[in-house]
């Protein structure tokens, strides 16, 4: 009997001491990313936790997102106490769709271990990425996964990508003093934080900040980030700030991602007119005509414009004409109308008619009523000019 023992206990101690070995080659073989061979021995080792999580990570390196999460759903009822399986078992998961799984495993996580922000912050990922409307309560949604967020935050003050989501959600809810205090928070920390920097840069373009706007948005270009949107936000922002050539520099780059684009056209014509550049202001319009779908009215505008700061009258009254044409509601466009042909038209009777169309068009509108008054001063005086020219006749 005692020789059996004796057996026995050398049998167990030559498996462990077998197991080691095999064991660490298992490891240094996915240390190395040789998955495949890595994976086939850890399926040779007994089945328990630690190696069950193992052959789900290798599957998980391998692409076969399917058998990892069936070993990784093992492994968690082989021991539910791994932590870190069921993090890595819940982003996975997320991965797949499989939403409410994944929420089921943060929720679980983040009760079990309520001061671990890291938890809060995946289950607010995984309540964001539901569909509000495959649930009864949108509203109770939003406020949980934004709470899971601030709760985050307030675990862990340096926890960027909490405050990032926590950050566009106040945007989005044009919340602009909460996203600046977090943005602010967060680019103390990391200045060059890309996310976090064009945050900022889109709040402070929502609010009309378009100084603080621009000088974002030139951040975000001087850190390698280039986009159609970006070159878009920063020209606008430098035409409101009346910086004309900086802003025909962005706009001439945005061509680059779309030459067909016509607001890209339309805005270049105008801000050519400010620069008192005919030729190019008149070529940018005439393309914003060819590439915009109806109605037309605003870039006729915009061309009528260019050739009244010209003084290049018949041209500008056709393209008033065909402005209202496109749009009988275009007040401004029968304003300037009127004053195109009192430049130009011999026929005082006929530049009246034109002023009295508009006054008694839009006379009633709050939108014109400094242009009405000008119309109706104006007006007063062509009378008198043609009752004298009766008169002297």
């Amino acid at each position: 009997m005692k020789n059996l023992l004796l057996g026995i206990s050398l049998l167990i101690l030559c498996k462990a001491g077998a197991q080691s070995p095999a064991l660490s080659i298992a490891d240094s073989l996915y240390a190395a990313g040789n998955y495949s061979k890595a994976l086939g021995t850890y399926q040779e080792l007994p089945e328990n936790a630690a190696n069950v999580l193992q052959i789900a990570r290798a599957y998980k390196a391998l692409g076969n997102k399917a058998l990892a999460l069936k070993a990784y759903k093992q492994t968690l009822e082989l021991d539910n106490n791994q932590v870190i399986a069921a993090l890595e078992y819940g982003k996975l998961l997320m991965t797949r769709l499989k939403f409410k799984e994944a929420d089921t495993v943060f929720q679980d996580l983040s009760l079990r271990y309520p001061d671990n922000p890291e938890y809060h912050y995946q289950r607010g990922r995984v309540l964001k990425a539901i569909r509000p409307d495959t649930i009864r309560t949108p509203e109770l949604l939003v406020r949980e996964y934004v709470g899971a967020f601030a709760k985050a935050v307030s675990l862990d003050s340096t926890h960027l990508k909490a405050i990032g989501q926590l950050a566009l959600h106040h945007l989005q809810h044009r919340n602009y003093p909460e996203v600046e205090q977090l943005c602010a928070t967060a680019l103390r920390q990391d200045p060059e934080n890309i996310e976090i920097i064009n945050l900022l840069a889109q709040n402070f373009y929502n609010r009309g900040y378009y100084t603080e706007a621009a000088d974002n948005f030139e951040k975000l270009l001087a850190l390698g980030q280039k986009s159609a949107f970006i070159h878009e936000k920063l020209g606008y922002s430098y035409y409101q700030e009346r910086l004309y050539e900086l802003a025909i520099e962005q706009y001439l780059i945005l061509l680059e991602y779309d030459d067909e684009h016509y607001g890209t056209y339309h805005i270049l014509a105008k801000l050519y007119n400010f620069m008192k550049e005919e030729e190019k202001a008149i070529e940018a319009g005439e393309k914003a005509l060819y590439f915009k779908d109806l109605p037309l009215d605003d870039v006729y505008m915009t061309l009528g414009a260019t050739y009244r700061i010209h003084k290049q009258w018949p041209e500008a009254i056709e393209q008033f004409q065909k402005a209202i044409k496109e749009n009988p509601d275009a007040g401004n466009a029968y304003h300037n109308l009127a004053i195109c042909a009192d430049n130009f038209y011999k026929d005082k009777k006929a530049v009246v008619r034109l002023y009295e169309q508009f006054i008694s068009k839009f006379k009633s509108n709050p939108k014109y009523l400094y242009q009405v008054k000008l119309s109706q001063d104006r007006l007063k005086i062509l009378n008198r000019e043609i009752f004298m020219e009766k008169d002297g006749n």
